[in-house]
């Protein structure tokens, strides 16, 4: 079924009820919307999910070890095999919810807030006035971020139910998925399958002659030894931010918050993947 609006990919895998696998053909913002819907029916009857790629990232399909991005090999999809998943929940509360009621969605590879959100955001608009697709849409994008708009977003911050801590954070991305951006590989040793959210954060003041090529490194995965750069794995983690409208992407797809709690939910999903 073709999707014709925003959230309905969303509606359709809610409403899959019945059949034994969904198969997502788009990119990683329409498996976002696929994979809530698919977390909304009850784990005993839920579907396994599917991928046919055709995005401009392709994060979690590279995930999951697929390199054709033509939506076009059916045929490989005979010769993967299901494995268990874990999914990310985020709880939000947006400025004007006050401390009420959160709201929840689920992610599947990546959930950043910062420059790094502000870069994966971006790139919708540098798509549609460039033409460009994969890391050289996001790298230029990175590189307008880190010009006049380059700051730091200070927020406070608790893992596991740590003490709480107040950085000044230029990225801040918990993944389940090691890349983000189309093959940034910002927590080169995550696993999305072992429970856990791999964390990395970079701490300011940090200028911006030292933070670009902090950026750039990071497309190998070069970074994580870099002094402001911090790397943490954990299940639970909660944000709160000084300010209103800090950028913050789930799978691309943006989020308006104040204050976010994220979990993982392990093994949560099926998800068939090429036979190793």
């Amino acid at each position: 079924m073709l999707t014709e609006r925003a959230g309905h990919a969303k509606e359709l895998a809610a409403q899959a009820q019945g059949y034994r696998t969904v198969i997502a053909l788009g990119g990683d913002g329409v498996i976002h919307e696929v994979v809530n819907g698919l977390m909304a029916q009850e784990e005993a009857v839920r579907p396994a999910l599917a991928v046919l790629p055709v995005g401009s990232g392709n994060d979690f399909a590279q995930t999951l070890g697929i390199d054709d991005f033509s939506g076009k090999d059916f045929g490989a999809l005979l010769t993967c095999e299901l494995q268990h998943q874990d999914i990310g929940r985020i709880r939000s509360w947006s400025p004007a919810s006050g401390s009420g009621e959160a709201a929840a969605e689920y992610y599947d590879q990546t959930l950043s807030v910062g420059i790094d959100a502000a870069i994966g955001l971006g790139t919708t608009e540098l798509r549609k006035k460039t033409g460009l697709a994969g890391a050289p849409l996001y790298t230029l994008s990175g590189l307008e971020q880190f010009g006049l708009r380059y700051r730091n977003y200070p927020m406070t911050v608790s893992f596991d139910g740590a003490p709480a801590e107040r950085v000044r954070a230029i990225i801040m991305a918990i993944q389940l998925g090691p890349t983000y951006g189309s093959g940034y590989r910002i927590c080169p040793e995550a696993d999305p399958c072992d429970g856990m959210l791999d964390v990395c954060y970079a701490c300011g003041p940090v200028p911006r002659a030292v933070a670009l090529p902090m950026f750039l490194s990071a497309k190998d995965g070069h970074h994580t030894k870099l002094p402001p750069v911090r790397m943490r794995r954990c299940r639970h983690a909660e944000l709160t931010f000084e300010e209103p409208d800090y950028p913050i992407q789930a799978d691309g797809e943006p989020i308006v918050a104040s204050r976010i709690e994220v979990d993982v939910l392990g093994g949560a999903l099926h998800v068939w993947r090429p036979t190793r």
